[in-house]
């Protein structure tokens, strides 16, 4: 009997001594200390393409919220009064904040291993010379962090966009399963801007018998796709059509063509809108990894590139 007792204690003690380290385990705490009072949200991005939200009333300007994540994740606590989002990575531990309403990127945050290299990327690139120079770098560097597809999101406005698309296709890995890249693919598919080094952005249309196709089903992945918009009524497009055709042949490159009149809505028709074309003929060549080589293509350009045979 005293055998079990003592056996019985010894599992009590055990259990005990583990405590702390399951209920750590078990998610995370964010507490917050604001000057504002009524609603916060705080919003996670657990997903390749989900996030969830969450309100709390404060009190005092105190709020708190618990919850569960596997890993760190991206979140963000809003406010009305906020002038911006205030960002910052959730982990397995008690995260405490300090809320600058006005500046909400200077709060003050404590408990968050993650945050510290979030912010130290976010200030060494904004207190660099060039912060294009310097994402090409990080990305080079981190083309597999949770971080990076986040950074560059937050700079999709002070970047170039043909910078952003290159960038993007660097990524790999845990990168590649994030809320934001998801988000910044949609960004790079529904771009209107068609930039020459650029990722060609998937576009809809309809051919001569009135099937939808899309440009990523039609496109040549061999070789070279050119890409020209061109109406019946315009004499110098069929004169420059078969010019073009004669000059692809060699080449084995696929001569893509779109009537705009093939769209009932014409000249309002998304991948009009969507490419940029506001002339005709129109042409761009796309090479076979989906790469445009020329937007806004000239006829003497084509010659160049593709000089006829004798």
């Amino acid at each position: 009997m005293a055998r079990h007792i003592v056996r019985i204690k010894a599992l009590l003690l055990a259990a005990v001594l583990m405590l702390p380290m399951a209920v750590g385990a078990q998610g995370y705490e964010v507490s917050g200390e604001s000057s504002l009072t009524g609603t916060f949200t705080l919003t996670i991005f657990d997903g390749d393409s989900t996030s969830h939200s969450y309100s709390e009333k404060s009190n005092k300007g105190r709020f708190y919220f618990a919850g569960q994540v596997e890993k760190p994740t991206l979140a963000m606590i809003e406010h009305a009064a906020m002038s911006e989002p205030l960002y910052f990575y959730i982990e397995n531990a008690p995260i405490a904040i300090k809320v600058n309403a006005t500046h909400p990127e200077a709060s003050g945050i404590k408990g968050s291993r993650s945050n510290s290299e979030y912010r130290y990327v976010l200030e060494r690139m904004h207190s660099a010379e060039e912060a294009d120079n310097f994402l090409r770098q990080y990305v080079r560097e981190n083309n597999a962090s949770q971080f990076t597809p986040f950074i560059l999101y937050r700079n999709l406005g002070s970047l170039d966009a043909v910078v952003v698309r290159q960038l993007v296709r660097q990524l790999t890995g845990e990168a590649c399963h994030t809320y934001h890249y998801t988000m910044l693919r949609r960004w790079m598919r529904q771009s209107p801007a068609v930039s020459e080094g650029g990722e060609m952005p998937d576009f809809a249309y309809l051919d001569s018998r009135k099937n939808r196709c899309t440009f990523a089903q039609t496109r040549n992945e061999e070789g070279y796709t050119l890409v020209f918009f061109t109406a019946p009524w315009c004499d110098i497009c069929q004169r420059q059509r078969e010019q073009a055709a004669r000059l692809l042949e060699p080449q084995q490159a696929k001569l893509l063509v779109i009537d705009i009149d093939d769209n009932p809505n014409g000249w309002d028709a998304q991948n009009l809108k969507q490419l940029s074309v506001d002339h005709l003929p129109y042409m761009i060549l796309v090479d076979k990894d989906g790469i445009v080589v020329s937007s806004d293509m000239r006829i003497w350009e084509l010659e160049r590139k593709f000089p006829a045979k004798r």
